[in-house]
Parts: C-alpha cells; structure tokens; sequence
C-alpha cells in the first residue's frame, strides 16, 4: 500500500491555505492532516499530530516562518511558500525541501512534493534496514515509474544537478528528484562522505587521491577546500591507504 505523506499547511491568508489544501487533496500521495494561520498554531499541532510534510508560509506575523524554523529542534520535511523570492537562499540553508514562489502553479507544487516523497522513501527504506552482519544495506529509488533497490555497496558516487541527484553505481547511473542534502541523510556516514557541495563519494571506492582531486576508476571528482581535511582524516581512519 502506498504511504501517504500527512501534511501540515502553515500560511496567515486564509486563501493560501484554501488553495494548498485543495492542491493536497488532488495529490494521491497526500493528505491534509491540519492547517494553521500562524506559526504558534503550527507549533501546538507538531506536538498534538503526526506530520510528515509541512507546507510554512515565510511572511507571518509575529513570528516568521524562517524564524519558526529556526527554533524548531525536531522537524518534518518543510516546503517554503512565500511571494518573495530573496529568501530562497537563506530557506535552503535551513535544509527545507524546496521553495515555492506564490502565485503557485500546480506543475510545480506537484514537483516539490515528489521531492519530498522521495525523501521519505529513502529515509524509510533506510532506518528499516537490519545490521550490517545480517545483509548489505540499500535504499529504494523511484526511476520511470517504477521503485528500484539500491545496495550501498554498489553505489560509487552522488553527483546533484538542479534539483535532481545522480546515483552513479558500478552498474548504472539512476536520476532522483531529491536534494544532496536530504540523500546525504539516507547513506551510512562511516561509508559515505560529502566532498564537494555537488559531490558525495563512496570511501571504499576511492582510487587514488591527489591535491584537490580524488579518483573513483576514472572519474575525476573535485575536493572543496574546506572539506579536504575531512576527507584526509577519513581515509586514514578507515586505513584504505594501508598497505
């Protein structure tokens, strides 16, 4: 049975949470569990429902939706919805899942919320995993239509474009509508590390490495200079240089 993502709408116009909730309702895989007309509102109903998915107007009075977000300690997945754009950068940095820019168009509401949906599939698929001495790890993807097991062990690297992330493995290469950041959470952190803002890399599949540049066969893949230290320190404590 298909999971069905419970959804909190969080906006001051009493037509903006008309219109959300109406686009909700046409989406199979959504529901609208509540709605708020500030972000106090929204504060009492994390803590009374079970959310999945917020949809948080940014422009609230009294208190802001960044704001809120801000002093949130435990979230759900939140989609930004605001009219003006200037705080897309500064909502991303807050690991929302997207960023919706009002008057919005169904298109590109359904095209969040599929982000969304494939964030929770990876986030599921992976906490249910049993441990590692009892079966390799994997995740599912959803690629044309269809849902596809991957292994850890078989993926080499991540590489984000837009809004989509390459899933290169050693068969393959699947693309996924989800964020670096939100795959990022879905991989084994003492088998995976970020090395670039466009680039999360397998340890075990590393080949060589040299200046600001790692090798996984023959791809060449950048190292951002904040994070090569990390990296260094990985490899070593993972003993993949020793002979």
């Amino acid at each position: 049975m298909k999971k069905t993502l419970r959804c909190l709408i969080v906006d001051d116009e009493p037509v903006a949470r008309k219109g959300i909730a109406a686009y909700v309702e046409d989406t199979d895989f959504l529901i609208c569990q509540a709605t708020a007309k500030n972000a106090l509102e929204a504060d009492t109903l994390l803590k009374e429902e079970t959310i999945d998915l917020m949809f948080l107007d940014i422009q609230m009075p009294k208190l802001t939706g960044l704001d809120f977000l801000r002093g949130l300690r435990q979230l759900p997945m939140v989609i930004l919805t605001t009219a003006y754009r200037e705080y897309a950068l500064e909502g991303y940095e807050l690991d929302v899942v997207d960023y919706l820019v009002k008057p919005i168009a169904y298109p590109r509401f359904l095209k969040a919320c599929q982000k969304a949906y494939e964030t929770y599939l990876l986030h599921t698929s992976a906490a249910k995993e049993p441990n590692m001495e009892e079966a390799p790890k994997h995740f599912f993807i959803k690629s044309e239509g269809k849902y596809l097991k991957i292994s850890f062990d078989d993926i080499l690297y991540l590489e984000s474009l837009k809004d989509y992330v390459f899933i290169h493995t050693e068969q393959q290469r699947h693309m996924v509508l989800i964020s670096l950041s939100n795959a990022t959470k879905a991989l084994p952190a003492d088998r995976f590390i970020r090395v670039h803002r466009s680039f999360i890399v397998a340890l075990s599949k590393i080949t060589s490495l040299e200046g600001n540049v790692l090798k996984i066969d023959e791809k060449e893949i950048p190292i951002s200079k904040h994070l090569r230290e990390e990296v260094f320190k990985k490899l070593i404590e993972g003993r993949l240089w020793k002979r």
